[in-house]
C-alpha cells in the first residue's frame, strides 16, 4: 500500500511519486490548502501556479524550446540508432517484430520535433479516451496517421531503459523537455499542480497547518531597501528644510537604483542561465573575438560582468525595465512608471545642477512630495520584488 502525489499540468499528469514527493519548481509561496469537511472528494493540499509562471521558471533554469529541440534530437538519433542495431540481431526479415520495429524506424526517421509537437495535444486526447474506456490495446492503428498510431502504442527496437521520459508519446531524456512541450500547447493560465493531497491523507507527509501564517517572502536586497526608505522618511519628517528635503528626494531614487543594480548583478554573478541570458542579450558582447581568446574571456567574465553592470544607468527606467525583462524575465509595473520617470528627471537636477532646473529655477520639494515618491518606489520594487523570489527556487 501507499499514498501518491503527482504534478499536473492542465489535466495531463507529468510524473509521480510513491509515498513521498520533489518540490521541483515549485516554492513555498505556491502553496494552497483547499479543505472541505462537507466534501472531502474535493480537498486539495499542494501547490498551484500557472502555466506561465511555470514556464518563466523553466526558462530561469535554462530550459526553454531549444534546450527541448536538443534533448529531442539526442533522444530520436539514440532510438534510430538502436532500432537499427536491434534489426542487425537475427531476427527473420519476415517476422513479425521485425515488421514492427521496421514500420517504427520509418515513423521515426520521418517526423520532426515540430510534427511531435503538432500531434501532441490529439495523442493526448485519444489517450485519455483509451484511459477512460479501459482500452489498453499494445498496438494502436489510426489510418493516415503512422506518428499518432506510435505514439499511442509500445514500440519496439529500443530497450526500455532507453525510451526516454515520456515513451513514443515525445521523445526526450528530462522531465523539463516534456513539461515544456505540455506548456507549450497549453495557454497561460492553465493551472499547473503538485498534489499532495493522499500523501497528506495517508500520513507520509505534514499538512499545510501554517499556511495562513505565511508571510510574504522579500529578498535580502528588498529589506534593505525599505530600511532605507524607513530612515529617509523620519530624516524628512524631522525638518521642512527644502535643501534637506532635495537630499532625501533624490536618495529615495538612489536607494531604488541601488536596489536594481544589486539585485541585477547578484543573480547575473551566481546563476548560470542567467549569466547566459545577460552575456547573449547586452550589446557590450556584441564583438567578434578570436578562438584563442575564448578561455581568457572566461577566466575574467565574472569580472567584466560586474563592470558592465556598474555601468548600467540604473536611474534610467526604460533601459533597466527593457534590462528586466531580458534577463530576468521580469516586468516593471507600467502603471506606476509613468508618475516614476519625471521624479527622476526631478533627482537628475537635483545631483546635477545643485537642485535647479535647466532654466534657473530652483526646484521645490515639500514633505509630501518625499512620502509620494517614497510609496511609489516601495510600490515598483516590491513588484519587482516578488517576481525575483518567485525565480529564486533554484537557489
Amino acid at each position: 500500500m501507499g499514498s501518491y502525489a503527482d504534478v499536473n499540468i492542465g489535466d495531463h499528469e507529468l510524473w509521480s511519486w510513491k509515498n513521498y514527493y520533489d518540490q521541483w519548481y515549485f516554492t513555498k509561496q505556491d502553496r494552497v490548502r483547499e479543505v472541505s469537511s462537507d466534501d472531502e472528494s474535493n480537498n486539495f493540499i499542494g501547490y498551484k501556479i500557472d502555466a506561465k509562471a511555470l514556464t518563466r521558471r523553466l526558462q530561469l533554469a535554462g530550459y526553454d524550446l531549444n534546450s527541448a529541440r536538443h534533448d529531442f534530437e539526442e533522444v530520436k538519433a539514440s532510438w534510430i540508432s538502436e532500432m537499427k542495431e536491434s534489426l542487425g540481431y537475427g531476427h527473420g526479415e519476415d517476422s513479425a517484430l521485425s515488421h514492427e520495429i521496421t514500420e517504427n524506424l520509418k515513423v521515426v526517421e520521418a517526423h520532426s520535433f515540430d510534427d511531435w509537437l503538432r500531434a501532441l495535444p490529439r495523442a493526448l486526447e485519444l489517450s485519455q479516451n483509451s484511459f477512460e474506456d479501459g482500452n489498453f490495446d499494445s498496438i494502436i492503428q489510426i489510418e493516415g496517421e503512422p506518428l499518432l498510431s506510435f505514439m499511442l502504442s509500445d514500440f519496439y527496437g529500443v530497450y526500455d531503459g532507453n525510451q526516454g521520459f515520456a515513451g513514443a508519446m515525445f521523445p526526450c531524456k528530462r522531465v523539463e523537455t516534456y513539461a515544456l512541450v505540455l506548456l507549450e500547447i497549453s495557454s497561460d493560465d492553465v493551472v499547473c499542480t503538485l498534489d499532495l493531497t493522499d500523501l497528506v491523507s495517508g500520513g507520509w507527509v505534514d499538512d499545510f497547518d501554517d499556511i495562513a501564517q505565511l508571510q510574504v517572502g522579500e529578498t535580502y536586497f528588498y529589506g534593505l531597501l525599505t530600511a532605507s526608505l524607513d530612515e529617509l522618511n523620519t530624516l524628512s519628517s524631522t525638518s521642512e528644510n527644502a535643501v534637506l528635503q532635495r537630499m532625501v528626494f533624490a536618495s529615495v531614487i538612489t536607494t531604488m537604483e541601488a536596489y536594481l543594480s544589486d539585485t541585477m548583478k547578484r543573480h547575473v554573478l551566481n546563476r548560470d542561465a542567467i549569466k547566459r541570458r545577460f552575456v547573449e542579450s547586452h550589446t557590450s558582447f556584441n564583438k567578434k573575438m578570436n578562438k584563442s581568446e575564448v578561455f581568457g574571456f572566461l577566466d575574467n567574465l565574472d569580472r567584466t560582468l560586474n563592470e558592465e553592470i556598474d555601468r548600467i544607468s540604473f536611474h534610467n527606467i526604460d533601459i533597466v525595465k527593457d534590462l528586466y525583462k531580458r534577463v530576468l524575465l521580469c516586468e516593471f509595473p507600467e502603471e506606476h512608471l509613468s508618475r516614476l520617470r519625471p521624479l527622476i528627471f526631478i533627482r537628475h537636477d537635483i545631483v546635477h545642477r545643485n537642485g535647479k532646473k535647466i532654466d534657473g529655477n530652483i526646484i521645490s520639494v515639500s514633505q509630501q512630495d518625499v512620502v509620494e515618491l517614497i510609496e511609489l518606489v516601495t510600490n515598483v520594487t516590491k513588484a519587482i520584488d516578488l517576481q525575483i523570489i518567485d525565480g529564486m527556487l533554484v537557489d
